[in-house]
C-alpha cells in the first residue's frame, strides 16, 4: 500500500479532483484507502477535502458527531466495523471464494453512535472498487421515506468528489460514471426479486420493521445474496424478541453470519463522556437496555401494541418525488447536517 506521504506528493501532479477524467478519478478512488489515521489533517485545514488525496474519509470531509454536529475523525468502534466489512472477505480463503463467498452481518447497536453515517461513507468507498459496475441496495426498515433520506444523505457525500455521480437521485436511484447504481427501497418481499446484479444490500433498522411477517422479504433477499456473493449488512437497535433480526441472532450460526455488537459504551472517551452515558440511559422515554445497551426487550409493549395493520408496508408506500432528481439539501427539512461545503 503506498505510504501517506507519496499519497501527499501527488497533491503537486493533481492539486484538485475537479481537474480529472470522472472515470480515471473513479478508478484512482478505488486504491484509496477508507482512512489514513491522520485525524489532524482535515481539522488544521478547512480546504483539506478540495485537495486530499489520502483517503476517501479526508476527501469528503470527516463525519460529524450525532449529538453537536461538529467534525471529528471515525471512532475506533466505526473503525472496527469498517475494518470487518472491507477485510472480512479474506476469511474465505483464495481469491475465487472471496469473489463467490456472500459476506452477511448482522450488526447490534445502540442509538445515537454514528452507524447509518459510517456505513453510507462505506458503500461510499467501495462503490469505487468492490461494487464498482454493480448495484447497491439500500433498504430501510422502517418506511420507503427513510430509505430515501438515507439515499440522499449518501448524495450529499458524493457531491464532495465533482464529476463521479452520471446522474443524481431520480426515481430513486443514483448512478456513478463507473456503472455503479445505488438504489433505496421500503421494505417489501418485490424489492429485490428477481435481479443479480447486487454486490451491496445495506438493510437499516432492520430489527424495527413496521411489519407483521418479515420472513418474506429476508427470502426474497437472501437468494440474491447468495447468487451475487454479496455483502449484506442487518444494523439495527434491538425492538423486542421478535422479527428475523432476532431469529437471526438467536441462531447465531457463524458460519453463515459475522456477528458484531457494539452498545453506547463503546462510545465512551470518543463520542460521550462517562457522565453523558449515564445520563442518556437514566433518562431515555425508551427502554434503555434495549436502545443503548442491545438487549431485547420482553416486556409486552415491545411487541404487542406495536404493529397494526396500516403499518403493513409494500410498494405502495413508496412515492417518489417529481423533482427527486432536483433535490436541493438546502431545502430539506430533515434536521441533518452532513458536512460543510
Amino acid at each position: 500500500m503506498q505510504s501517506l506521504d507519496s499519497r501527499l506528493d501527488q497533491l503537486e501532479q493533481k492539486p484538485e479532483t475537479q481537474q480529472e477524467n470522472p472515470l480515471d478519478l473513479c478508478n484512482f478512488l478505488g486504491t484509496l484507502p477508507f482512512w489514513c489515521d491522520n485525524d489532524k489533517l482535515h481539522l488544521e485545514n478547512p480546504d483539506y477535502q478540495h485537495t486530499a488525496r489520502c483517503c476517501t474519509t479526508h476527501i469528503v470531509g470527516l463525519p460529524r458527531h450525532p449529538a453537536t454536529n461538529e467534525e471529528m475523525p471515525p471512532t475506533p468502534y466505526q473503525l472496527d466495523l469498517v475494518n470487518k466489512v472491507i477485510n472480512g472477505r479474506k476469511k474465505f480463503g483464495d481469491a475465487t471464494q472471496q469473489l463467490r463467498k456472500a459476506l452477511k452481518m448482522h450488526i447490534k447497536k445502540g442509538r445515537q453512535m454514528g452507524f447509518t453515517e459510517i456505513i453510507l461513507r462505506l458503500i461510499l468507498h467501495l462503490s469505487f472498487s468492490r461494487y464498482a459496475g454493480a448495484n447497491v441496495g439500500i433498504i430501510a426498515a422502517t418506511n420507503g421515506s427513510l430509505a430515501k433520506k438515507n439515499l440522499r444523505r449518501l448524495a450529499r457525500l458524493y457531491k464532495s468528489i465533482p464529476g463521479v455521480v452520471e446522474q443524481w437521485i431520480k426515481s430513486g436511484v443514483m448512478r456513478l460514471v463507473n456503472g455503479t447504481n445505488i438504489e433505496a427501497f421500503a421494505a417489501s418481499e418485490e424489492a429485490l426479486t428477481g435481479d443479480t446484479k447486487y454486490k451491496c444490500i445495506f438493510v437499516d433498522e432492520s430489527g424495527k420493521w413496521r411489519l407483521v411477517d418479515d420472513l418474506p422479504v429476508f427470502n426474497s433477499i437472501l437468494p440474491i445474496v447468495r447468487t451475487n456473493g454479496a455483502d449484506l449488512s442487518l444494523v439495527s437497535t434491538p425492538k423486542g424478541p421478535v422479527k428475523m433480526f432476532y431469529k437471526v441472532d438467536m441462531e447465531h450460526d457463524e458460519n453463515d453470519f459475522v456477528f458484531l455488537v457494539y452498545d453506547i459504551w463503546k462510545a465512551e472517551g470518543n463520542l460521550y463522556t462517562k457522565e453523558e452515558i449515564e445520563d442518556m440511559l437514566a433518562s431515555s422515554a425508551e427502554d434503555p437496555e434495549q436502545e443503548y445497551l442491545t438487549k431485547y426487550k420482553t416486556g409486552r409493549d415491545a411487541i404487542f401494541g406495536t404493529f397494526k395493520p396500516e403499518d403493513q408496508q409494500g410498494m405502495d408506500e413508496w412515492v417518489i418525488d417529481e423533482d427527486e432528481e432536483n433535490y436541493d439539501e438546502d431545502k430539506d427539512k430533515d434536521g441533518i447536517q452532513w458536512h460543510g461545503k
